[in-house]
């Protein structure tokens, strides 16, 4: 047996090393082909977080108008995603009680007060409580009237389908557009207006024929630049390919998602087989989530006012107002506005759910003596205790409305 030397074997444990480490740069001179530079070069590399991660710039002023698109258009892309293109909006004050939530308040309230020193905090406290509680006992009729009107119009809704085709609450203003583009076109000739833009790179353009009657103006007076852009149909638009798609739309039911008389509406749409219904509430730090009986993936929570009654009103065919407050009032006359300026179809039908209530804190008929509205908008309006009086006018509304739009007409004129 031939003898080794200690030197020849670190010699050949040399060799070993030598080529497992060729070997290992060898594998990392490939890896870096992979890359731009080599990751392995910095032993602490600074942390990075993407701008759309970015929770200290998202919630900064700097990102407040990328805050409200993303309300508008997660709103819109899953009310699109549930076939939602018809409601029915119930507004009413959150502190209704029904009769079982009423007298449970009430005898905690009293229990308490029996448990405490007269003259003490907690029993003015609990006092206090008792007297706002019988001030709203008169509204636990109406929850049940409200939650009874919501599961009739969901059950018409199911067993009828109303066409998606054929309600249309908001008034897309095309034939406004259409007006405007025709004023506008008659001040400048179809001529003018190709020489003016020339060379432009633009989208499609369709120009009407000016009117006859018009002397073209200048095109550099001219205040507006004339030209009809065509863009692909957002997912939200009749035009849209979804819209056609042979899908029969249910009326939903709408609520800003909270307790009272919010509540009682979605309780009432649960209440039917198939029945769906929407919820949009509001961040408020009084308030924390949306009431049970709203479906889960109808459920939305805003941040900004404006946002949350934009989307209650985009696709809003009805509206049913029970006693409330401020918030009621709000959305009540702001949409009612709407309805009087042809933003949303002014046959759309209101009803002032507690008559009483609604003639006494507001005076109508007053209104329309003044001259500052018409006498035909305050005999619009419906005011009625009549859960079968409500649907009535609502459901032969909806017809009406129907065939004017089955009749090509959306809405009257003025």
């Amino acid at each position: 047996m031939p003898i080794v030397s200690t030197e020849q074997i670190i010699k050949v444990d040399i060799s070993k090393d030598a080529t497992s480490k060729r070997d290992v740069e060898t594998e990392a001179t490939a890896n870096k082909k992979k890359y731009h530079r080599d990751p392995s070069a910095w032993d602490k590399p600074v942390p990075v977080t993407k701008a759309y991660r970015n929770q200290d710039f998202l919630n900064s002023s700097h990102a407040r108008h990328l805050r409200i698109l993303a309300e508008y258009e997660e709103t819109m892309q899953r009310l699109r995603w549930s076939n939602v293109r018809a409601t029915i909006q119930f507004f009413g004050s959150a502190r209704a009680k029904d009769k079982e939530q009423y007298d449970a308040a009430m005898s905690k309230a009293q229990h308490e007060l029996e448990g405490t020193e007269p003259g003490s905090d907690a029993h003015v406290d609990a006092t206090e409580r008792i007297a706002k509680l019988k001030q709203t006992e008169w509204m636990v009729d109406y929850m049940a009237n409200i939650q009874e009107l919501a599961r009739m119009i969901t059950q018409w809704s199911v067993s009828t389908r109303r066409s998606s085709q054929v309600l249309t609450g908001v008034d897309r203003t095309k034939s406004a557009l259409k007006k405007s583009f025709e004023r506008d076109l008659s001040e400048l000739s179809a001529e003018d207006t190709s020489s003016r833009f020339e060379g432009r790179a633009v989208l499609k353009v369709s120009l009407e024929p000016s009117s006859p009657k018009a002397s073209p103006q200048s095109p550099r007076t001219s205040p507006t630049t004339h030209r009809r852009f065509q863009y692909l149909p957002h997912p939200t638009d009749d035009d849209h390919p979804e819209a056609r798609a042979a899908k029969a739309a249910d009326l939903f039911v709408c609520t800003g998602g909270g307790p009272g008389f919010m509540e009682a509406a979605n309780r009432g749409a649960s209440m039917v087989t198939g029945g769906r219904s929407i919820g949009m509430g509001i961040s408020l730090p009084f308030e924390t989530g949306l009431n049970p009986f709203v479906t889960p993936e109808l459920a939305f929570e805003y941040h900004y006012f404006f946002t949350r009654k934009f989307c209650m009103a985009y696709y809003m065919q009805a509206l049913v107002a029970a006693p409330g407050g401020f918030g009621t009032m709000d959305e009540l006359f702001e949409l009612m506005t709407l309805k009087q300026t042809g933003k949303m179809n002014r046959e759309m039908p209101i009803v002032l759910f507690g008559k009483k209530y609604w003639q006494t804190i507001v005076n109508w008929q007053a209104l329309a003596e003044f001259g500052v509205i018409s006498q035909k908008e305050v005999d619009d309006l419906l005011f009625t205790d009549s859960v079968d009086e409500a649907f009535h006018f609502i459901t032969t509304r909806l017809n009406e409305m129907q065939k004017l739009a089955e009749d090509g007409r959306a809405s009257p004129p003025p």
